[in-house]
């Protein structure tokens, strides 16, 4: 099966589908070979895959052709896609798995900045006084990323999907294939985690003043 030509237009240039088709009509068009009933599928869901791609990689360019290898695997296995989970879900975890495949190609840990606000992740804190008792709010979220670059894929992406996705506990175990009870572990283990990384810098900085 050779891949819809609608894979290799830009993201940014993807049009927004009707909001009545129906996915499953699509899916089973586009298994009986239909390409631009793929190709609305991919005008409809580039968008969030796109974003979910972005946050994980952080290179605009990086995600773009992540973005379009997710659809062409995609495409490539329509002939596994047995409806058991709706076809968003199953997107997400190629898109998922890309991501990974692309993070463990990467010789340096650098590019991985996650863009996650720090007020989505410090719950009950009072970001603003903090950021302006130790930095520039700028410099504060600069420090953030850079905390958040370190944590392991596990970590970032549950932060990603539940923070900036929107995505329910049930929806992202479906994705990462993953019990809900492990995944609500990770979000707690990943927001200590960096909750003690900036406490301990901000206490050396205080030190230090």
């Amino acid at each position: 099966m050779q891949p819809p030509h609608s894979i290799g237009i830009p993201i940014p240039n993807i049009a927004t589908t009707s909001a009545d088709e129906n996915d499953a009509e699509l899916v089973v068009a586009s298994q009986g070979g239909d390409q631009d009933a793929f190709a609305q599928l991919v005008q409809r869901h580039q968008r969030r895959v796109f974003n979910l791609v972005f946050r994980m990689l952080q290179q605009y360019e990086e995600a773009n052709e992540v973005t379009q290898e997710t659809f062409l695997a995609a495409w490539q296995g329509l002939s596994s896609f047995r409806g058991d989970a709706r076809f968003s879900t199953w997107l997400y975890r190629i898109a998922y798995n890309c991501c990974l495949k692309q993070l463990e190609q990467r010789k340096k840990d650098k590019a991985l900045n996650a863009a996650i606000q720090a007020e989505h992740l410090l719950d009950h804190a009072d970001k603003e006084e903090r950021a302006s008792t130790v930095l520039e709010i700028h410099d504060y979220q600069n420090l953030v990323r850079e905390h958040l670059s370190m944590l392991p894929a596990k970590y970032r992406v549950v932060l990603v999907l539940r923070h900036l996705q929107e995505m329910t506990y049930e929806e992202m175990a479906e994705i990462l294939t993953i019990p809900i009870g492990t995944i609500k572990t990770h979000l707690f283990r990943a927001r200590n985690l960096l909750k003690e990384r900036l406490e301990t810098f901000e206490q050396e900085w205080k030190t230090r003043g």
